[in-house]
C-alpha cells in the first residue's frame, strides 16, 4: 500500500529542527514560566471506568451493587470508587436520554436521585464487502437499518464505513439515523468479494476429491493447498490491518466507541479446512501440520491490543447465517467431508467471536435472522454496570489487565474490556492527531492554524507541499535562557486521501527562541513552524497538532489540500 510521508527534517524550514522522539510530558510546571496556559498536570489519581453488562440464564442481572463485584487490575483487586447502572430505556417520540442510571439504593421514585448523564456513543457499522456475499450482506443490511433508527439518538453519532480493497467511508459521523439508512443503501449496489475465494476453493476441493484416489497427486494437491492459503493470508493481512488503521483514528474519539463489523467471517487459520480435507481424502495425517505456516492469532491478537488502546468494543456480525453441517451450499457439486465442513465454519467464526468477547462485545453467529442479536446489542449498549477505580498513571504506554467477578455467582456471563492501554499525554495528543484525519478536532486550547501552500514537484513523482502551523506566541510557555526566552513543542503531522491512502503519524521537535526584550512586542503575534510534505497526487487532509512541552497544553487543526491533481487526468 503507498503511503504519504513526511519529509525529514533537512526539509524543514526552521532552523535546528530534529525529529522528535516524542518526550515523555513534563510531571512539574516550569520553574519561573513566562507567558503560556497552566500546567496540567500528568501524575493526579484518574479513575480507569470498566463497563460491564451481565447475564444468566435468563437474561440480563439487574439490581447488582457495588459490593456485588470484584475488580482485579493486573492481578490485584482494586477498590470500587465510583459505580453507576445504565438501564436501557425505550425509545420515545420526544428526545431521550439513551441510558437511564439505576440508583444503588432503593429510594421511593418521588425521591430517585438525578440520573447521571451517561457517555455520548459513537458507533462505526463496518461492511466489509471484500469478505461477504451480496445476498448475505444485504440480508444483514435489512436488519441494520430498523436497529439504527430504533436504538441510535443525538447526542449518539453513527458512521458507516466499507471496505472494498481500501476503506471507503461512505457516511461521515452524523447524528441522523436516516443519513446513515442510506449510505447503508448505497452498500447494496457493490458486490461482494467472498465469491471469488469461495469459487477458488470450490476448485481446490474437487481437485482433491476428483484426485485421491490417483497415484501420486498428494503433493500436488498440497501445493495448491499452501497456494490457497499463501493467498488468503495476505488478503486477511491488509483486511485487519485495515480495521485497525480505523481502530487507530478512533482513539482519539471522546465517548463510548463500538464497530459493528459485519462479514463472512475472517479465517483464523487461512486455508485450515482444505488442509483437513487433504488428510481426509488422501487419508495423510500430516497434512494439516501445514497449515501452522499460515496460523494468524498474532494478527488478531495486534487488532485487539490496538482496540483495548482505543478503548473500543467490537461487535461481530458472521452474515453467512446458517450452513449445512456436510458443507453442502448450493455451489458445491458434493459435500466435504463432516470434519472439513466444522473446520471451515468455526475457522471463519472464531476471529469474530474473539474480537469480540476481548473487548467487551458480542459476537452474532449462527442465525439467518440477525434482528435477535442486534436487540442483545441494543442492550449491551445501553444496559451495563460502571465501575471505577484509582489509578496513578506511570506516564508511559503500558498495557494493564482487567478482571471482574459478581462475587457467589460463577455462572454469571460477563461481557467487559479484558484489558485496557494507559497512555502518556505525548501518545494522547497523537491519537487525537490520527483522529484528525477523519474527524474534526474537539478542542484546540493553543489556538493553532494549518495553513497549506501550493505544492512543487520532487523526486520520485512525489511533490513538496509545504505546510505552515501558527501559534500564538502569548499561549506558548517560556524560561528564561540568557538573554532570551525559550520554548519548546513538538508538532504532529498525518495526512489522508480520499482513496484512503495514508500516512504515518510523525513528529517533529521544535525549540522556539525570543529575545526577552521584544517578547511584550512579539506577545500579540504568532511563531510560525513549517514543514515540507512528500506527498503522491491526491485530494488530502492534513491533520496537524502542537504540544507544549512546558505546560502539556495541545492544540488540533485541519486544512485540506489538492495536490497535483491535474497530473491524474
Amino acid at each position: 500500500m503507498r503511503r504519504a510521508s513526511v519529509a525529514g527534517a533537512c526539509l524543514l524550514a526552521i532552523a535546528g529542527v530534529v525529529a522528535a522522539q516524542d518526550k515523555p510530558a513534563a510531571q512539574k510546571p516550569p520553574s519561573g514560566q513566562v507567558g503560556g496556559l497552566h500546567f496540567v498536570d500528568t501524575s493526579e489519581i484518574t479513575i480507569v471506568t470498566v463497563d460491564v453488562s451481565v447475564r444468566d440464564k435468563n437474561g440480563v442481572v439487574l439490581n447488582l451493587k457495588p459490593e456485588s463485584f470484584e475488580v482485579f487490575h493486573d492481578g490485584k483487586l482494586q477498590e470500587i470508587a465510583n459505580f453507576s447502572a445504565f438501564v436501557r430505556t425505550q425509545p420515545t417520540p420526544a428526545p431521550a436520554v439513551s441510558a437511564t442510571a439505576v440508583p444503588t439504593a432503593a429510594p421511593t421514585p418521588t425521591l430517585a436521585p438525578p440520573a447521571p448523564p451517561s457517555e455520548p456513543r459513537f458507533l462505526v457499522v463496518y461492511v466489509d464487502n471484500e469478505n461477504i456475499m451480496p445476498f448475505n450482506r444485504n440480508r444483514v443490511l435489512t436488519r441494520l437499518n430498523d436497529f439504527l433508527r430504533n436504538n441510535l439518538r443525538p447526542p449518539d453519532k453513527v458512521m458507516v464505513v466499507s471496505y472494498q480493497r481500501s476503506m471507503k467511508v461512505i457516511q461521515s459521523p452524523t447524528s441522523d439515523v436516516e443519513d446513515a439508512v442510506d449510505a447503508l443503501r448505497t452498500l447494496r449496489t457493490y458486490t461482494g468479494g467472498r465469491s471469488d475465494v469461495n469459487s477458488d476453493r470450490k476448485q481446490l476441493e474437487e481437485y482433491i476429491n476428483d484426485n485421491a484416489e490417483q497415484a501420486n497427486t498428494l503433493e500436488n494437491a498440497e501445493g495448491r493447498a499452501r497456494a490457497f492459503a499463501r493467498e488468503q493470508k495476505n488478503s486477511l493481512t491488509f483486511t485487519v490491518r485495515t480495521i485497525q488503521e480505523l481502530v487507530t483514528m478512533l482513539a482519539g474519539v471522546p465517548g463510548r466507541k463500538s464497530i459493528i463489523y459485519v462479514s463472512d467471517g475472517l479465517p483464523m487459520s487461512p486455508g485450515l479446512e482444505v488442509f483437513y480435507e487433504i488428510q481426509d481424502r488422501y487419508r495423510d495425517p500430516s497434512a494439516v501440520s501445514q497449515a501452522v505456516e499460515f496460523e494468524s492469532t498474532t494478527l488478531f491478537r495486534s487488532l485487539v491490543t490496538s482496540a483495548a488502546a482505543a478503548g473500543v468494543t467490537f461487535y461481530t456480525i458472521d452474515a453467512r447465517g446458517l450452513e449445512s453441517e456436510l458443507g453442502m451450499e448450493a455451489e458445491n457439486r458434493q459435500a466435504r467431508s463432516t470434519l472439513s465442513a466444522a473446520i471451515a465454519r468455526s475457522n471463519y467464526q472464531d476471529s469474530l467471536v474473539y474480537m469480540a468477547e476481548q473487548t467487551g462485545g458480542t459476537a452474532i453467529i449462527n442465525t439467518n435472522d440477525v434482528a435477535v442479536g442486534l436487540e442483545a446489542i441494543a442492550t449491551n449498549l445501553e444496559t451495563f454496570y460502571s465501575l471505577g477505580y484509582r489509578l496513578i498513571p506511570s506516564g508511559q504506554d503500558r498495557l494493564h489487565r482487567v478482571e471482574v467477578r459478581v462475587k457467589g455467582h460463577p455462572e454469571y456471563r460477563l461481557n467487559y474490556r479484558r484489558s485496557f492501554i494507559e497512555k502518556s499525554l505525548p501518545s494522547q495528543v497523537g491519537d487525537q492527531v490520527v483522529s484528525g484525519l477523519v474527524f474534526d478536532p474537539e478542542s484546540n486550547v493553543l489556538g493553532i492554524e494549518a495553513l497549506a501552500g501550493e505544492p512543487s514537484p520532487s523526486s520520485g513523482g512525489r511533490w513538496a507541499l509545504p505546510v505552515e502551523i501558527r501559534l500564538p506566541i502569548d499561549k506558548l510557555a517560556m524560561v528564561v535562557d540568557g538573554e532570551e526566552l525559550a520554548g519548546y513543542v513538538v508538532a504532529y503531522y498525518a495526512a489522508r486521501d480520499d482513496e484512503g491512502k495514508q500516512s504515518d503519524l510523525q513528529r517533529v521537535e521544535h525549540a522556539v527562541r525570543i529575545p526577552s526584550a521584544e517578547y511584550g512586542k512579539a506577545k500579540g503575534q504568532y511563531y510560525t513552524l513549517t514543514a515540507s510534505l512528500l506527498l503522491e497526487p491526491g485530494n488530502y487532509r492534513l491533520s496537524v497538532g502542537v504540544r507544549d512541552q512546558l505546560t502539556n497544553q495541545a492544540g488540533f487543526d485541519v486544512v485540506r489540500k489538492a495536490v497535483a491533481l491535474e497530473t491524474l487526468r
